[in-house]
């Protein structure tokens, strides 16, 4: 199922406190081809399967985020948050961050365990798959 929806901004900072959108950028210790972005600026994402989540950052960044197992309630929900686990605002690489997905049961937790630049025509092909 893939959903993408502007309220996973506003529902993510209330429901967990920071959540992303991608830049280009890199911390000082960082090497200079890792490419980070601001877990606030995160504006959409879509399933690609129960281990793989695209979102969408800004107006033009996609990352494909993989998870550390399966993830299955991410499919059919219209929103989830992404969370830092650094302290700090920026996902850079795997295990930076997790996903979180709410569920009538509490929420679900999904370590993120890569993360890499896509294209928009991934995201357009994983968000409007062809019949």
């Amino acid at each position: 199922m893939t959903i993408r929806n502007a309220a996973i901004l506003a529902t993510a900072a209330l429901a967990v406190g920071t959540v992303g959108m991608a830049r280009s950028w890199a911390p000082a210790a960082a090497s200079p081809a890792r490419q980070c972005f601001l877990a606030s600026r995160v504006n959409g994402f879509s399933s690609v399967n129960d281990t793989v989540v695209d979102v969408k950052v800004g107006a033009n960044d996609y990352y494909r985020l993989s998870l550390d197992g399966a993830c299955p309630d991410a499919a059919f929900r219209t929103r989830i948050a992404l969370r830092t686990l650094t302290g700090g605002s920026y996902i850079c690489q795997g295990l930076d961050a997790e996903i979180v997905v709410p569920s009538a049961g509490g929420s679900e937790r999904c370590l993120v365990r890569g993360i890499q630049p896509i294209t928009k025509a991934d995201w357009q092909s994983d968000t409007h798959p062809k019949k």
